[in-house]
């Protein structure tokens, strides 16, 4: 039952340094940290907001194929939670309805 012993391990909640600084601080510490410790995502990513709880959400500015999306993502939630705080989880912007066809008919999907 070796699996088992990850259950009852407590997920980690942002400390309060990070929790106490405003939006603009938190947004430009992420950005600032990304730019200086992985510079090669500054052109493909933006970062949407910077939550209290420890929500980074981001966006991507151009497309990245999705066996290298998720890659990207968990290595730069490791490097957010290694050089910021280890409460932090990263998240992607949700995306609308890109279906043409359904557009096209005007059907509005609702989620």
């Amino acid at each position: 039952m070796d699996r088992l012993r990850f259950a009852n391990t407590s997920t980690p909640t942002t400390s309060a340094p990070w929790q106490r600084l405003s939006d603009d601080e938190r947004l430009t510490l992420v950005a600032d940290t990304i730019g200086a410790k992985a510079p090669s995502l500054v052109d493909i990513l933006v970062i949407a907001a910077a939550k209290p709880d420890g929500q980074v959400i981001v966006g991507l500015l151009e497309p990245v194929p999705a066996d290298k999306r998720g890659t990207l993502l968990l290595d730069l939630e490791i490097l957010l939670k290694d050089s910021i705080d280890p409460g932090l989880v990263v998240w992607m912007a949700p995306l609308g309805d890109r279906n043409s066809l359904r557009n096209l008919r005007g059907i509005e999907v609702k989620a």
